[in-house]
């Protein structure tokens, strides 16, 4: 297969500039330039969406999650985890492309986000995000990846005693010791504030530090952990997944971009974190409901706690064969859904390489 070409050309004023994109594409409108419309086609275009998720705040009281509820009213959160906008996730994707991140001081604090789409460069400075996405600026940096284990005080092990974690064989932190508070705030993490589009199961080292400043009461500078961590998402493979859907929505809304031609989701019933999440978890029983369930003591294998538990019967094995069934069933479709990204990929590449040798046989 031919390599696409990222060929440059030389303006009047001597400064190197980039290729149109083929006037044919169908994406032309959104890209100015040739590098960007390669990056999206071969890196975002069908990108997996990670669903927006917003808080029913009720949750909180009905749960008893006093705890929580300052956390997240100390951080100045609790407004915008109850954005429950429609959202574009093709345009979201597009403006992933181009952006970036600038700062016209040596101050870390003072930066903006910037993005392209056609020919218009748009540039939100953070004291603007912030009042957009109704979260507060004045407080620490945190980028995701560097952690100020200096300035924060942070200590792994105290912080994994804390929510009663432990690191398995694989080294992963599973979070199913968390009690249900903890948990939630978890879901939060891993949902909004920094979603992700797998692994929700595990506690990583990220996930543990921001949680633990959040219990510590220390301020998180939102909006630059955001726009750090959509560049990491930006940056990875097709596994990196689009995010932050409904914050982006504000973000086209407040700069008067036209969206009405654009495909547009709305949020479902499974997109409102309640107390359902609890039962999503594993949550929801009750501790002496959990310590009363009856354990299942296969033949030749008594139970640890008792010897005189009767053996499964025939309706408990189906019950367990059925669980393996619909787990390799899952996983059978994960891979033909990966073959089918990959398929439309090869195709869009394709289509691409054909336009463009049909552009350079025009201009020779």
């Amino acid at each position: 297969m031919p390599r696409m070409k990222k060929t440059k050309k030389r303006s009047r004023e001597g400064e190197s500039s980039v290729d149109p994109p083929p006037s044919s594409h169908p994406l032309t409108k959104w890209f100015h330039a040739n590098e960007d419309l390669i990056f999206y086609e071969l890196r975002l275009a069908g990108r997996k969406e990670i669903p927006p998720r917003y808080l029913d705040p009720k949750l909180l009281d009905s749960q008893n999650f006093s705890h929580l509820k300052e956390m997240l009213n100390m951080q100045g959160l609790m407004d915008s985890l109850q954005f429950r906008d429609k959202y574009y996730p093709e345009l979201t994707s597009i403006a992933y492309a181009t952006l970036g991140i600038e700062s016209s001081t040596q101050d870390p604090k003072d930066f903006s986000m910037v993005f392209k789409l056609g020919r218009d460069t748009y540039k939100v400075h953070c004291s603007r995000l912030a009042s957009i996405w109704k979260l507060p600026l004045d407080s620490c940096l945190f980028e995701g990846g560097k952690i100020p284990l200096e300035d924060w005080g942070y200590d792994k092990m105290r912080a994994m005693d804390l929510f009663n974690l432990t690191q398995n064989e694989k080294s992963k932190m599973p979070c199913q010791p968390m009690n249900d508070e903890y948990m939630t705030l978890l879901y939060i993490v891993t949902y909004v504030l920094k979603p992700r589009v797998s692994g929700h199961g595990n506690v990583a080292d990220e996930d543990l530090v921001l949680m633990w400043a959040m219990v510590n009461e220390i301020k998180i500078n939102w909006p630059y952990l955001i726009l750090h961590h959509i560049l990491r998402l930006k940056g990875k493979d097709t596994s990196g997944g689009i995010g932050y859907l409904c914050l982006w929505t504000r973000i086209f809304n407040y700069l008067g971009i036209d969206v009405s031609n654009d495909n547009v989701k709305h949020l479902t019933p499974r997109s409102v974190i309640n107390e359902s999440i609890l039962h999503h978890m594993g949550r929801g029983k009750g501790i002496q409901e959990e310590e009363q369930a009856p354990q299942m003591a296969f033949r030749g294998h008594p139970s640890p706690s008792s010897s005189s538990h009767e053996e499964p019967t025939m309706s408990d094995l189906m019950q367990v064969l059925q669980s393996i069934e619909q787990n390799m069933d899952q996983r059978f479709q994960r891979i033909e859904d990966n073959q089918t990204r990959m398929d439309r990929r090869l195709q869009r590449m394709e289509r691409y390489m054909r336009i463009q040798e049909d552009e350079d046989e025009d201009q020779e």
